[in-house]
């Protein structure tokens, strides 16, 4: 049997299930023997799927409600991190990490940019539960209920605190990651978010060398930087974050009033709880407003700037879709750029298939036209996160007491035993500094 027909019956195997439901796009193969394609059966949907994917999302509804009575109504640290081996054997091991609402971001995005996309209501429940959870009770789903938290919080053995400019500037990163998987996924290329999940291939024992790798620097980097992925690169934790600022029940320092001990000071690895500041000076009375101005003006120029980039970067994204690469492989050898016609597998396989090149050619100048507009929107997009950052620095509010950040607290309750007001076990402190916390405030 020729090459030809080898790939003109392959194409029939996973192409053809699409052809019985819409419009036939290729003639069928002309076989030279007397065999007769059979007819494409159909088979009856199966309902393993939607039965996975209800117990999954019956599963995390179970672990937020009991995540969030555990961070903020008994404020119990251990309960906490038995609930995240429990979400880690469960939507790891047993779901295998799929599905979450960290990945069904990008399927949210697909059911509003294409009509054809079905997204099951499973899902849509799934991604919205702990976004509302959250606009009241603050980030309770990554407390321990998001299986890659709580893989992280699990191998958080020595984290450091980082400068808080590091924090932030890093921050940042997530949110160019939220851009690119909506750029993607509106381009029809990858759901990136999945396909670097930073734990799917250790619950799955399986993956990508590229996944494996991401995965293994992850979590050796979590040893040192408490939850690196949560806090600089989850997309999902960027919604997160945003709704958690609404909340008004969210997870605090103290379940009393704030007595300024400064036992927390150093133990939050997350930079989520702020300290109380110091009246400005004279000086920075006056300097301040003139920087948060300049910063004001800046700022149309920084997102004009980054939708610039967008838009020059927009051919190397595009070179990433397969349409796209065919046609300029197609094009290197036409203008003999390549040793030999038919140079690569790929356009053996477009020859074979007996397409015109014209048409070929129109595709990737469509995807082409896609791939800018939506690198312009992406570039936009960071330059406006960008400014809104630096706008955020530059500001100074003033603060008597110890205050959890709501955006940046994953409630992980780490905090809670080190409060003299705790009422749960703290066996490890000592004495004198639960008897006496503002004499040993002022010694410090």
């Amino acid at each position: 049997m020729q090459l030809r027909q080898i790939l003109l019956i392959l194409f029939v195997i996973f192409c053809g299930n699409d052809a019985v439901h819409a419009v036939q796009r290729f003639p069928l193969p002309q076989f030279e023997s007397d065999y007769t394609l059979p007819e494409t059966q159909t088979p009856m949907p199966s309902c393993a799927a939607a039965t996975e994917n209800g117990l999954a999302v019956t599963g995390y509804l179970l672990l937020i409600g009991l995540s969030t009575w555990l961070a903020v109504g008994v404020r119990s640290r251990r309960g906490l991190f038995l609930t995240a081996i429990g979400s880690i054997l469960l939507s790891g091991f047993v779901f295998q990490g799929c599905p979450c609402p960290v990945g069904t971001t990008q399927n949210i995005v697909q059911s509003l940019v294409d009509v054809h996309y079905s997204i099951p209501v499973t899902l849509v429940i799934l991604f919205f539960a702990p976004l509302i959870v959250s606009v009241f009770y603050g980030r309770t789903f990554c407390a321990s209920v998001c299986p890659i938290g709580a893989v992280q919080e699990m191998v958080a053995i020595k984290p450091v605190q980082l400068p808080n400019w590091v924090d932030q500037s890093l921050g940042l990163l997530r949110y160019i990651y939220l851009g690119a998987a909506v750029m993607f996924v509106m381009t029809g290329l990858s759901y990136i978010i999945c396909r670097f999940d930073p734990v799917v291939p250790v619950f799955r024992m399986q993956g990508l060398f590229t996944s494996l790798v991401f995965s293994g620097f992850i979590l050796i980097l979590g040893v040192f930087v408490g939850r690196p992925y949560c806090r600089f690169l989850c997309p999902y934790g960027a919604l997160l974050g945003w709704c958690a600022k609404l909340s008004q029940r969210h997870v605090t320092v103290t379940p009393g009033n704030c007595t300024n001990c400064r036992m927390c000071e150093n133990v939050c690895p997350y930079g989520a709880i702020q300290k109380p500041t110091q009246p400005p000076s004279a000086e920075e009375r006056k300097r301040g407003p003139m920087r948060l101005a300049v910063l004001l003006v800046l700022v149309p120029v920084v997102i004009v700037l980054f939708g610039g980039i967008g838009y020059l970067a927009s051919d190397s994204f595009a070179s990433l879709h397969p349409d796209v690469r065919l046609a300029e492989m197609l094009r290197a050898e036409e203008l003999k750029l390549v040793p030999e016609f038919r140079s690569f597998d790929e356009t053996k396989a477009f020859y074979a298939l007996e397409i015109p090149v014209k048409q070929q050619y129109q595709q990737a100048a469509t995807v082409l036209k896609q791939f800018r507009t939506a690198s312009v929107l992406l570039g936009l997009w960071v330059g406006l996160v960008t400014a809104l950052k630096m706008v955020q620095m530059a500001l100074r509010r003033q603060r008597e007491k110890y205050k959890i950040d709501p955006g940046r607290c994953v409630s992980c309750g780490r905090c809670f035993w080190y409060c003299p007001n705790q009422k749960e076990n703290r066996v490890f402190l000592d004495e004198k500094v639960l008897l006496l916390p503002e004499k040993y405030s002022r010694q410090r």
